[in-house]
């Protein structure tokens, strides 16, 4: 078992958690995530990293209906925009997705604009979620305003 904590770690329901526990087994599936409510003490055999843990997950376009889209400048505008030909989402689509948005609505804050992705895209209908092992870190980002910047990048690290 693999014990892995992170500035942040994005729990299963998309809860943001300061300095996060999560143990993976050796193919990264998740078994438990743990909050440690902001302080960590050390544990054995416990890998702590700069950024943001996330385990993998993507959509996948369940139903070929178009998007109504929302006014011109509406973030859900702007994510059906992003989403509309793919046939699935991965979470490296999503964190490219969610530099996108930021840039367009620079008061969002990172746990904010994935929330709205994911929340988006299971609403319509048009997606349902996937979980698959594997254990990612975002790195490059604005820890301390929570903010995407343009060195955001995923990084797979089980």
């Amino acid at each position: 078992m693999k014990k892995f904590a992170a500035n942040y770690l994005v729990s299963e329901t998309g809860k943001f958690l300061k300095n996060g526990i999560l143990l993976a087994e050796e193919d990264g599936t998740v078994v438990e995530i743990i909050d440690t409510k902001g302080d960590l003490d050390e544990i054995a055999q416990l890998t702590f990293h700069n950024g943001i843990l996330m385990s993998a997950y993507s959509f996948i376009r369940i139903s070929a209906d178009s998007f109504v889209l929302k006014p011109e400048h509406s973030i859900s505008s702007l994510i059906h925009s992003f989403v509309a030909e793919l046939r699935s989402v991965s979470i490296q689509n999503l964190i490219e997705i969610g530099k996108q948005v930021q840039m367009q609505f620079p008061e969002m804050k990172i746990p904010e604009i994935i929330s709205e992705l994911t929340s988006i895209l299971l609403e319509s209908k048009r997606f349902r979620e996937e979980k698959i092992p594997g254990i990612f870190l975002l790195i490059g980002s604005d820890l301390i305003g929570m903010h995407f910047t343009v060195k955001s990048r995923l990084k797979k690290i089980l």
